[in-house]
């Protein structure tokens, strides 16, 4: 199959989506690849990388995405919606429970859209699993640097200095409160811990909440710098009896392919501090905080409300472009091959893939975007 690799657009999204190395793992299995000219910059990967492992550059995004199936890191912006074609592959993050005009520009153009967040292996999500570890590490310094006095924040340093003794601080450590206990929270917690300062973090699932608690990771961090490590139930009143004491609020809440639940109220954030700040790692679903209305990006990551600086960027593990982008396709690649050599009749194959595709010949088969966008529901393997 020929497949796409168009360079992404999206406000500082510096991410790519295929390596080099993933190049040569489709081109050796038959495929072309067609990579727009820099595409891998961003992401530290020249162009001679990608035609040393068999890929061809062209010079235009309408060449890229003038192929059958299209490989990319962020869901399509509104100025590459013209490039969509009847049958096409389309094989990205898509997040459509936030973006009616997306949803509604692939069920016109009749694209076979394949979603990283909803692909699933034996119950877990292996295509959104390597972004969270990098949103939930990056939420946790995200949450320290705008803290700083310069970024609007209070001015405090997660764990506090002391002068010889890190167990002794002479300053307050802090307080970082996360909501949610799975892959992006623990990320986060153990991020937070690991910088000396006390972790609130609220998990709604019995059961993991014991594993949180036993966590040998955290203990030893928080045993390390004599800091605090709370576990406690989900709930509205636990978070409002907590939030006014946290110095920094990072909610990583988010029900795959749906729009994320509104957890933290307007009413709790005008309890918060002055100063203090809110990272909201949901926000490509909608967010999960009422004052965050509206996405931010790396040019301007915050806005203050309430005097709390809100944080709301979409693409998160941009910023750690070569990083993330390694990371993500070594958990992409698998799939993509499959997909190249099967098209959406692999998703009969894989029960994974099938539960990757959002929308397929003009039609939406991911009943929560579904009910949120008020459209028929219906099977994919109709359309198979």
């Amino acid at each position: 199959m020929n497949i796409g690799l168009p360079k992404e657009i999206k406000n500082n999204e510096n991410r790519v989506g295929l390596t080099p190395i993933a190049v040569k793992a489709l081109t050796s299995a038959k495929n072309k690849v067609f990579v727009q000219k820099g595409a891998g910059i961003g992401s530290g990967f020249t162009d001679a990388e990608y035609v040393k492992a068999g890929a061809k550059i062209v010079a235009t995004a309408k060449e890229a995405w003038n192929q059958p199936m299209i490989v990319k890191v962020k869901e399509p912006l509104d100025t590459e919606y013209k490039f969509f074609k009847p049958g096409q592959i389309l094989f990205t993050y898509i997040h459509i429970a936030d973006n009616k005009p997306l949803t509604l520009a692939l069920l016109k153009s009749k694209v076979t859209s394949i979603a990283y967040e909803t692909i699933r292996h034996n119950g877990m999500l292996p295509l959104l699993a390597p972004m969270s570890r990098v949103a939930g590490r990056r939420a946790a310094i995200v949450a320290a640097t705008h803290l700083e006095s310069h970024h609007g924040g209070m001015g405090l340093l997660p764990g506090g200095v002391s002068d010889n003794d890190p167990t002794k601080p002479t300053t307050e450590k802090g307080w970082f409160m996360i909501i949610g206990g799975g892959v992006v929270g623990y990320n986060a917690a153990t991020t937070a811990a690991s910088l000396g300062t006390n972790v609130v973090q609220f998990e709604a699932n019995p059961k993991r909440i014991v594993q949180l608690k036993a966590d040998p990771t955290i203990k030893t961090l928080t045993k390390l710098f004599k800091s605090q490590y709370v576990v406690e139930a989900s709930t509205p009143q636990n978070i409002e009896k907590w939030i006014s004491k946290v110095d920094a609020v990072i909610s990583t809440v988010l029900i795959p392919g749906a729009k994320a639940p509104k957890v933290v109220k307007e009413s709790m954030v005008k309890k918060m501090k002055p100063g203090s700040v809110i990272v909201d790692v949901a926000i490509d679903q909608g967010g999960s905080v009422e004052t965050i209305t509206h996405y931010t990006t790396h040019d301007k990551p915050t806005f203050i409300k309430y005097g709390v600086n809100h944080y709301a960027v979409a693409n998160m593990p941009g910023a750690t472009s070569r990083t993330s982008t390694i990371a993500l396709v070594t958990a992409t690649t698998p799939y993509a091959i499959k997909i190249a050599k099967d098209g959406v009749k692999s998703a009969l194959k894989d029960q994974g893939i099938y539960d990757g595709i959002n929308t397929i010949a003009g039609h939406l088969t991911i009943k929560p975007v579904a009910d949120v966008w008020k459209i028929k529901f219906e099977e994919a393997k109709k359309f198979i």
